[in-house]
């Protein structure tokens, strides 16, 4: 496993798009403690848990302050962190094993 020296970490939720079949995501509550970004990401799923709209996936990925600051909402980027690195994966690896049966490629 190749060791991963982030700014930080930031929660990703994962949206789905109804119209076009696709997932959006976003970044949200950076910080450089893992711990703290793990936390959050757990309080994250509880609030959106009772809720009519949930996110796919809530997850917690490794990402530069840079690069969190300049990330836009609803991006649809397969090349955006994930959660791939902090599981000893490369993020196509992870990208391949998400994919849901009847998902439309690319």
């Amino acid at each position: 496993m190749t060791s991963i020296l982030p700014d930080g970490y930031a929660v990703r939720l994962d949206w789905p798009v109804a119209r076009h079949g696709g997932v959006r995501h976003e970044f949200t509550q950076f910080t450089t403690s893992l711990r703290r970004v793990l936390r959050r990401a757990v309080g994250t799923k509880r609030y959106w848990a009772t809720g009519p709209v949930r996110p796919l996936a809530v997850t917690v990925v490794p990402i530069a302050r840079a690069e969190y600051d300049r990330h836009g909402r609803d991006c649809a980027s397969l090349h955006c962190p994930t959660m791939a690195p902090l599981l000893g994966m490369a993020a196509a690896d992870a990208v391949e094993g998400t994919a849901r049966p009847g998902s439309p490629a690319g």
